[in-house]
């Protein structure tokens, strides 16, 4: 509880003395997240915020370069890895890393943008045109590519003519009008959209959960080794309750939080416009979530298997990639 005023010298003395002590009795957990990326917002508010010690633990908070940092995790330099997707869990399940996936953190934050000037209503309108892609293997790239063959039946990869370049490259690109249309992921949308008075011309989740139900599948999720979580229940709950309390504050605020300067310094934003958007979209598609339903889980098991059935990336779905922590660890304790 943090207390408002004191009642005398001596008892600041004595907080003060007293507050050290009670931080260095909590247990300590290492968490990690991509640096800059959108996926680690969460985390950034968590640690930002103090809630690791609201929930009762120490956190150490990672950001990492993308090279390496999966790797990072699955040596055990880094308890929870809160930027992970589900494709990498089944790759390393496969290698008999014994690691699971236990709670959602960003949906799907990407998609097809195109310049404001575009005459492109569907990705349809894009067959035969110049798109710009990070890399066929690419968690983006090959959600995009079955969310558009599931709702216009047929294959990006095979009617658009790709350039492939980075992901920071990519709004360049389509700002030059080397390209009709770029698949990317936040903040190079909300950069692109600056660039170009561009648009979404497939949203991801929004648009692939409307079209199937209400499901579209996370971007990033929650991972552990299952051995930490099965000795570390408590310590599990509480980030999980943390992560809980820093989605509500993104709701709550309608994304303004990240205007703070602690997050807008980490995810690298120098631009108030790129900003703005960046706050306009995530409101608007709500990039961050905390169902974890067993309807949810089913129905990404499905999305993996249709993964697996096109055998490009993925070949296997194996067994224990996603868990509750309730039927994993049982109770809270």
């Amino acid at each position: 509880m943090r207390q408002t005023f004191f009642h005398g010298l001596a008892a600041s003395a004595l907080l003060g003395l007293a507050a050290p002590a009670a931080a260095q009795d909590l247990p300590e957990i290492t968490l990690q997240a991509v640096a800059g990326s959108l996926g680690g917002v969460p985390m950034m508010i968590i640690e930002g915020e103090n809630l690791d010690e609201k929930y009762g633990f120490d956190g150490t908070f990672e950001f990492l370069p993308h090279e390496g940092i999966f790797q990072n995790f699955l040596i055990g330099n880094a308890d929870i890895s809160m930027d992970n997707d589900l494709l990498g869990v089944a790759f390393a399940r496969e290698e008999g890393f014994d690691i699971t996936a236990f709670y959602p953190v960003g949906n799907l934050y990407l998609g097809i943008v195109v310049p404001g000037g575009s005459d492109a209503e569907t990705p349809e309108d894009l067959k035969g045109k110049k798109v710009g892609h990070f890399g066929a293997d690419s968690g983006t790239t090959m959600f995009i590519r079955l969310i558009v063959q599931e709702m216009y039946g047929f294959d990006v990869l095979e009617e658009y003519e790709m350039s492939q370049v980075g992901p920071a490259a990519l709004v360049n690109l389509l700002a030059e009008g080397e390209v009709d249309a770029i698949f990317d992921f936040e903040s190079f949308v909300s950069e692109a959209m600056v660039a170009t008075d561009g648009r979404y011309l497939l949203q991801a989740y929004t648009d692939y959960a409307e079209f199937n139900n209400g499901f579209a599948p996370w971007i990033t999720n929650m991972v552990a080794h299952g051995d930490w979580l099965k000795e570390n229940p408590e310590l599990a709950y509480a980030v999980r309750d943390a992560y809980d309390e820093a989605v509500a504050m993104l709701d709550d605020t309608d994304y303004e939080i990240l205007r703070k300067p602690y997050i807008r310094e980490k995810l690298g934003i120098t631009s108030d416009e790129v900003l703005d958007m960046v706050i306009a979209n995530g409101a608007a598609n709500q990039y961050f979530t905390t169902d974890w339903s067993a309807d949810k889980r089913e129905a990404a098991m499905g999305f993996l298997d249709k993964l697996a059935e096109e055998g490009d990336v993925l070949e296997t779905v194996p067994d224990g990639m996603m868990v509750a922590l309730e039927d994993y660890v049982g109770p809270r304790p």
